[in-house]
C-alpha cells in the first residue's frame, strides 16, 4: 500500500483510524458526487476542499490496458462520447470530455492529485484489475492509506495475494452472510454495505470480528445520525459537507 507497507501500520492510517472510534470517517462517494460531476478531478479536488478523510473512485479497465476512473460500463452517462469503456483505448476516451467539459482521469492522475492530501477508495467493478492497479499504486508510491474495494470478492482475494497486508473491504447491498466465512476466506480489514441495511446488530458483530463496517451511500442527514449512533466507522456520501 504504498510507502511504509512492510513497516507496520502508517502514522496517518492510525490517525484516521483513532478518529474513527469517536465520530465515522467521512468519504466523498465518486470525489463529491453531489456537488462536481462524478469521478472527475474536479469532483475529487471538490470533495478534498470539503476535508473530507478519503475519497472513494470507480475503476474499469480500457482496451489497451489503462486503468481509469468511471463508474458505468460506457461513457454514455457523464461523456459526451458512446460507447463500451473496454472496447476503447486510452487515446480515444482522451478525446471526449464528460458532460462538464472534463476528461475521464487515469488512476495515475488520481494518484498525482491526492498523494499527500486525503486517502482514497479504489473501487474494482470489473475482473482483472487487481494486478495493474496495485501496481500503479505501489510504482506511485502514494503516501496516504488505500482501500480496496469491491462487490467482486474473488477480485478481493487476489489482492490479498499480491499485498497480504492491503486494507480491503468487500462490498454488499445487504447485511452480510456467513461473515465467519468471510474472515476466514478473505481476511477483510472493512466491509462495506448499504446504509439501509444496516443496524446495531450488523455493526457490534462486524466489530466483533475486529473488522470496520462502512455505510454507503448515505446523503440523507438525519439517516447520517442514525448510522453514527449505531457506531458505523465511516460514512461513503455524494455530499460530504452534510457529514
Amino acid at each position: 500500500m504504498g510507502r511504509g507497507e512492510g513497516e507496520g501500520q502508517p502514522g496517518e492510517l492510525r490517525h484516521l483510524d483513532e478518529r474513527s472510534m469517536k465520530n465515522p470517517l467521512r468519504i466523498g462517494h465518486r470525489g463529491a458526487a453531489g456537488h462536481v460531476l462524478e469521478n472527475t478531478l474536479g469532483s475529487i479536488e471538490k470533495a478534498i476542499e470539503l476535508e473530507v478523510d478519503f475519497v472513494e473512485i470507480d475503476l474499469r479497465l480500457t482496451r489497451d490496458g489503462h486503468v481509469v476512473v468511471l463508474h458505468d460500463a460506457t461513457v454514455d452517462r457523464t461523456t459526451n462520447g458512446h460507447g463500451r469503456i473496454k472496447d476503447l483505448t486510452l487515446a480515444q476516451l482522451q478525446r471526449i470530455t464528460t458532460k462538464d467539459g472534463q476528461h475521464v482521469p487515469t488512476l495515475e492522475q488520481v494518484l498525482k492529485l491526492t498523494d499527500g492530501r486525503v486517502g482514497l477508495m479504489l473501487e474494482l467493478k470489473i475482473r482483472g484489475l487487481a494486478k495493474p492497479v496495485t501496481e500503479i499504486v505501489e510504482r506511485s508510491g502514494f503516501s496516504n492509506p488505500v482501500i480496496y474495494a469491491s462487490f467482486n470478492h474473488d477480485e478481493l482475494a487476489r489482492i490479498r495475494q499480491i499485498l497480504p497486508r492491503a486494507k480491503i473491504m468487500p462490498l454488499f447491498d445487504k447485511a452480510p452472510i456467513r461473515l465467519k466465512a468471510l474472515v476466514a476466506n478473505l481476511y477483510p480489514t472493512h466491509i462495506g454495505v448499504r446504509f439501509d441495511r444496516m443496524g446495531k446488530r450488523l455493526v457490534d458483530t462486524v466489530h466483533a470480528a475486529e473488522i470496520k463496517i462502512f455505510a454507503y451511500n448515505v446523503n440523507d442527514w438525519a439517516a447520517i445520525q442514525s448510522l453514527k449512533a449505531v457506531g458505523v466507522d465511516g460514512l461513503i456520501s455524494d455530499f460530504p459537507k452534510k457529514m
